[in-house]
């Protein structure tokens, strides 16, 4: 008898032992916590700049919020659910209360945990107001970009060209066209029908295209559809951008002109001027679904890429783009958490140089949350070019969030769409082929961008042959001249060509964009 109780109370010491518990750890800074993921004791999970969730051995610290014992049973979900005040919280979670715990109220936010598996997907409270709480480790960016040719002091030519080719009229009308399915939740065959229509656009465009399943806890839901343009000379390293084309209401349909086919559109209107160049790095176009439930394809994604080693050097979000309350200045709240600094001093050194005017104010989205902090928690920077984060649409999550009431400014989704467009070509860089090779020869190329001609001065008594190469490298137009001279452009498509000049044996290469 002494032998079995001995057993019994032996292993009543291994399961205290061993046991876990899901904490809540506030936090004064990204140095407290890199310190926190740097503990071999602790398990983190998931972080904002206010706060961390992790698993440890034990509760004993006074600092730590306990969340849960024995946490991360089959079945059993977590959430961190975002509260504003355009939320009726009691109402919430009373509405909640059959099929869910709270097991922190932290004023803005919850912290939930539900039986998803005998209850099925928990509904968040608010637009953009949940995040899944996954089991496996999270991982915290070094904040190294890790590109050495980013500093820039002036406009880049063919950028200014690119500009030229953002058409506001291509970005409404897919706005309307994704608007048009009625709903976009993820669960509905129409968000289905909108991804298979994204798939069919990211592959006219001549893009390797991915469609992505991920698990939904409610069952058959749409997928990522992931688009990539392989880079020339560092194909493993990747510029990603992307933005969620599901929607969601709290009754009626759920249209999502601005949340989010307007950033879905932002993304999609880049991928199509961009997939007819080449460039040094790869650049991926994303199309998530299952944000509105909790970051799920985000999450799905970035974790898998993480898991591979994947080399995302920064990802710049779309979401909500398309509203400007009337009488205000147009501009964007930055968001982004501490360990995305620079890649935010990055996308506003970019967008000062390119769009003077575009006022970029760094903001802190307490209430709410979007795809980019899936890359953050996988060990990526990623930032989110926000509308203005106190006067953003009111008709998101309604039957009003259409074309006219909700996405009511196309200027500003043109401007939100080129400044994401230049901070991702200038990571990127445009590849200039490989068999041409710059001197010293002096020569002037004009105009830049070109229409119709394009002039070379040379020095007087100077000769040269010229070529105009396309961005693969091939030759598609070939001419002698001496001193200066023009050569005809007009029939080339639109797109980047490089003037390639030699004379006495010597090259120079002049990057010039054709337009229409």
């Amino acid at each position: 008898m002494k032998q079995f109780f001995a057993l019994i109370l032996f292993a009543f010491l291994t399961i205290s032992l061993f046991a876990e518990t899901l904490v809540l750890i506030p936090v004064k800074g990204l140095e407290e916590t890199r310190s926190l993921f740097n503990d071999p004791t602790k398990t983190v999970h998931f972080y904002r700049d206010e706060f961390v969730i992790a698993t440890i051995k034990n509760d004993g610290a006074d600092h730590f919020i306990t969340l849960d014992k024995n946490p991360w049973q089959p079945g059993i979900s977590y959430y961190l659910v975002y509260i504003d005040n355009t939320v009726d919280k009691d109402f919430y979670t009373s509405a909640i209360a059959h099929r869910a715990t709270i097991l922190h109220d932290g004023g803005w936010h919850l912290i939930v945990s539900s039986n998803e598996s005998r209850y099925g997907q928990l509904p968040p409270a608010k637009n953009d107001g949940m995040v899944r709480i996954f089991q496996r480790p999270a991982r915290l960016t070094d904040g190294q970009l890790r590109v050495s040719s980013l500093k820039i002091s002036e406009p880049d030519p063919f950028i200014l060209g690119l500009f030229e080719q953002v058409n506001t009229d291509s970005i409404t009308h897919r706005v309307q066209h994704l608007e048009d399915y009625g709903t976009r939740d993820a669960y509905m065959p129409m968000s289905i029908q909108a991804q298979e229509w994204i798939e069919e656009k990211f592959l006219s465009w001549g893009l390797d295209v991915e469609v992505m399943d991920f698990y939904m806890p409610g069952g058959p839901s749409s997928d990522n559809v992931i688009a990539t343009l392989t880079g020339t000379e560092y194909p493993d390293e990747f510029v990603v951008l992307g933005g969620h084309y599901d929607s969601i209401s709290w009754s009626g349909d759920a249209p999502g002109a601005d949340d989010n086919a307007s950033g879905t559109s932002g993304v999609m209107e880049i991928a199509r001027i961009l997939s007819q160049y080449t460039f040094k790095r790869s650049i991926i176009f994303c199309a998530f679904s299952g944000e509105e439930y909790g970051l799920f394809g985000s999450a799905a994604y970035a974790s898998r890429a993480a898991e591979n080693g994947k080399n995302i050097l920064g990802y710049f979000n779309m979401d909500m783009i398309g509203y400007l309350k009337p009488g205000n200045t147009m501009m964007t709240s930055l968001i982004y958490p501490a360990s995305a600094q620079e890649l935010a001093d990055f996308y506003t050194d970019v967008t000062a140089l390119y769009l003077p005017d575009f006022l970029v104010i760094p903001g802190n989205l307490i209430g709410g949350d979007s795809d980019h902090t899936s890359f953050n928690n996988n060990g990526y920077m990623g930032i989110f070019p926000f509308e203005d984060i106190n006067n953003y649409s009111p008709y998101i999550h309604t039957s009003n969030d259409l074309v006219g009431p909700s996405y009511n400014n196309e200027e500003q989704a043109t401007v939100f769409t080129k400044a994401v467009l230049a901070s991702v070509v200038t990571m990127a860089e445009v590849a200039v082929p490989a068999s041409v090779e710059e001197s010293a020869v002096l020569t002037t190329v004009f105009p830049n961008p070109a229409k119709d001609y394009i002039t070379i001065a040379l020095p007087t008594d100077q000769k040269a042959t010229i070529a105009i190469n396309d961005a693969s490298g091939k030759t598609v137009k070939q001419q002698s001249i001496e001193g200066s001279g023009t050569i005809s452009v007009t029939g080339l498509a639109p797109g980047t060509y490089f003037v390639v000049i030699t004379s006495g044996g010597e090259k120079k290469v002049h990057k010039v964009m054709v337009q229409q």
